[in-house]
């Protein structure tokens, strides 16, 4: 099936029925990368988290309401846009890069690009928050999973982590290290996608800015940008104290040279 036929027959699918029609799929996820919302990579035909969570961005930027259904309407957005409303690539490459002084993939980007839309992390001082903070916890991209081998999480209930192995398996995952079962539990839950209880190496990969937008997100951490908190102020929500605060003012430095506040 193509997208022209879902026009012409009227047609209304769940997102997920992409995972049984391979050329489908690809031709939808071709779309979204054109929109921005996908790597070059990430067309290959085979449905997924990555090509679930750009469609789901692709539907909040067109404003229709049913996330998780590909109907004629989207289908002919799909096909006949170049660009989405309102631009969806808050940073570029180039931009990222300047702030975290690292290279960032593909797929990184991509997911960066995602979490700051997903959470409204689009005002200047919001994203150079957001990512001075970033660039400290994950030592400038080079971290994106805890360094410990997290078995002093072994046995914390208060982390949800009741299994054996449960420490190592859900210990600090992204740039802001979501960790613990029931954090991860939590982000499943939200993000809709089940493998994220696979661990530490899927969540750090697949969400790495995503897991870290979620925790911004249930932290009000919009509303305190807004109100125009200092570095220090940011860095002790996120951080419990002033941990590394020296460098996180740095990389805040760099950041509103790129998005002026």
């Amino acid at each position: 099936m193509k997208l022209e036929d879902i026009i012409q027959q009227n047609l209304v699918k769940p997102i997920d029925s992409l995972a049984g029609d391979s050329e489908l799929c690809r031709e939808v996820q071709t779309r979204l990368q054109v929109l921005g919302l996908l790597p070059a990579n990430g067309v290959d035909g085979i449905y997924g988290p990555q090509t679930k969570q750009a469609f789901e961005q692709f539907k909040q930027k067109i404003k229709e309401g049913e996330l998780d259904t590909l109907g004629a309407s989207s289908a002919k957005f799909l096909l006949e846009l170049k660009e989405l409303p309102g631009g969806n690539n808050l940073i570029s490459k180039a931009q990222a890069e300047s702030i975290y002084s690292n290279v960032i993939s593909d797929g990184q980007l991509a997911d960066l690009n995602s979490c700051l839309n997903r959470f409204d992390i689009n005002t200047h001082p919001r994203m150079c928050h957001f990512l001075s903070q970033t660039a400290h916890e994950s030592g400038g991209l080079k971290w994106m999973k805890e360094l410990g081998s997290g078995e002093e999480y072994n046995g914390r209930k208060d982390l949800g982590n009741i299994y054996p192995g449960d420490g190592p398996k859900y210990k600090g995952a992204g740039v802001i290290q979501l960790t613990g079962r029931s954090n991860y539990q939590a982000f499943a839950n939200y993000i809709h996608d089940p493998k994220v209880m696979d661990g530490v190496d899927y969540v750090s990969t697949t969400y790495p800015f995503t897991s870290g937008g979620f925790w911004w997100h249930n932290n009000n951490m919009n509303a305190l940008c807004d109100r125009g908190a200092t570095v220090e102020e940011i860095t002790r929500r996120v951080n419990g104290g002033l941990n590394g605060l020296a460098d996180r003012q740095a990389y805040y430095e760099k950041a509103i040279k790129v998005f002026p506040v």
